[in-house]
């Protein structure tokens, strides 16, 4: 057990090293989320530019449905890994297991949800003049896809767990079971192949959902498993517990309603203002959407690990430490991400030609795609302090700011331009997300450079039980 006057050392030669070490399988994990969202893109893509314009708006109305759980329960990294550093492994499952209760009850909620999605298109579409055939679709594929409310809920707690006490592979496995299934699911179902029904675009909605449920069984399998509860008590920790239910809400709440405020203002941005100047505006947008998803997905891979070892370091008492992990995450993120916006600059038209070969939708994205390589460093930034904040479980700060920032400047910003400056076409409206990303990131360092973080306390007794039980990071990433 190395003691805090040895972690200056250690952190100085290797902590770069461990975080990109931890974060592999993390990045992995992340990259193949939104693969999934890909390949659902690139495969409906193929029904048409109505579907293409009709996806991404679609799968972000469904991510706004399902936010709200899954966002809290992906709090139990928190729990884990501070619990972990605490030397009290135990109370980690614990946590995990009232997330899934929580998926199950808000089973209840999903088919009232289904039945609002149609009078909700069509509010939209009065708002946004989205095209008729665009709306229908969008609809078609919503109503099966927002079922995924269940098994994301779910996934998200114990995912949390499993990276939170620093086994991300576990997490890796179960998205790549999910992947596959997702990819086989829109083969036979999208076009009606090996004696299946031909869907269409409803086809993906229900491949999405059989992809999640898939990786809640891995996860379970994993979680459940002998090994792990020798340690953990996974076995042993299901009872339902409302005092730890009550933390989830108390810690996660903030990043769930985050999460609702920051997809509610992208589904209001692609769904009632990007419309307004047309269906190749839209289809533009959607495939620079996805060229953005991938650029950043490995930062969030960081942000994943950063945010365990710094509830590792919270949870030992080494808040220096923690301070340290953020720094060395911060400049491999922003290292990174400036890279990816030089690159999606660079290669902005042969990129745009991968997804599109209608000349309007290059010519449209080719500015888009400028506007996304500008705001990649002050993205780094947000991502970096978010996760490195709810790490010390400091989450309603955060989210307060980005709330702030989403609706004022980007949503606000954005109509705004779009209605007294329309002659700056969809680039208007991209302006204002790159102001907004800007002043967020900036915003989120002021936050964490104030220490309110320190002051953070995610159980109800304040010390750790016996910081000495806890291995350390490195032996934990090792593990």
């Amino acid at each position: 057990m190395l003691h805090n006057r040895e972690y200056p050392s250690l952190l100085r030669n290797g902590a770069a090293r461990e975080l990109l070490r931890l974060a592999l399988p993390l990045i992995a994990v992340a990259a193949s989320r939104m693969a999934m969202g890909f390949i659902d893109f690139v495969m409906v893509s193929r029904l048409g530019t109505d579907a293409q314009a009709a996806i991404s708006p679609a799968t972000l109305l469904v991510w706004a449905f399902i936010c709200l759980g899954m966002g809290a329960a992906t709090s139990v990294q928190t729990f884990a890994s501070q619990a972990d550093g605490r030397g009290e492994p135990e109370k980690g499952a614990a946590y995990a297991w009232q997330t899934v209760y929580a998926g199950l009850a808000i089973g209840a909620f999903t088919w009232p949800a289904t039945l609002l999605v149609p009078g909700l298109y069509d509010w939209i579409g009065r708002l946004a003049h989205h095209a008729p055939e665009v709306r229908l679709l969008e609809t078609q594929y919503t109503q099966i896809a927002v079922w995924v409310m269940v098994p994301a809920t779910i996934a998200g707690g114990l995912e949390g767990f499993f990276n939170g006490i620093q086994r991300p592979r576990v997490t890796l496995v179960a998205v790549l079971f999910s992947l596959v299934v997702n990819a086989a699911g829109n083969y036979v179902l999208i076009w009606g192949k090996l004696g299946f029904p031909e869907m269409g675009i409803a086809g993906a909605g229900l491949a999405t959902v059989i992809g999640w449920w898939t990786r809640v069984l891995v996860l379970l399998i994993a979680f459940l498993s002998p090994a792990l509860d020798r340690k953990y008590h996974a076995r042993r920790s299901w009872p339902l517990d409302l005092r730890k239910c009550r933390d989830i809400v108390r810690i996660g709440g903030p990043t769930s309603v985050a999460w609702l405020v920051d997809i509610s203002s992208w589904v209001v941005f692609l769904n009632l203002i990007v419309p307004r100047f047309g269906t190749v505006a839209m289809a533009a947008t959607a495939v620079a959407l996805q060229y953005t998803h991938l650029a950043f997905m490995p930062a969030i891979g960081l942000g994943l690990a950063l945010c365990s070892q710094v509830g590792f370091a919270i949870g030992a008492g080494r808040p220096a430490e923690a301070e340290h992990r953020t720094r060395t995450a911060l400049a491999l993120t922003m290292a990174y991400m400036g890279g990816i916006g030089l690159l999606l600059f660079l290669l902005r038209y042969p990129l745009l030609r991968l997804m599109s070969g209608d000349p309007a939708v290059i010519a449209a994205g080719a500015w888009i795609m400028c506007w996304v390589a500008i705001y990649q460093v002050f993205d780094a930034m947000t991502i970096t302090f978010i996760f490195s904040l709810r790490g010390a479980g400091d989450t309603r700060g955060p989210a307060i700011l980005n709330a702030l920032c989403c609706w004022v400047i980007f949503l606000g910003g954005g109509y705004l331009v779009a209605i007294l400056r329309p002659d700056w076409s969809v680039n208007g409206p991209w302006l204002m997300a790159v102001l907004y990303l800007t002043v967020l990131g900036l915003l989120l360092w002021w936050r964490y450079r104030s220490g309110a973080w320190r002051r953070i306390r995610v159980f109800h007794d304040a010390e750790p039980a016996d910081a000495t039980l806890a291995s350390s990071p490195a032996a934990a990433v090792a593990e």
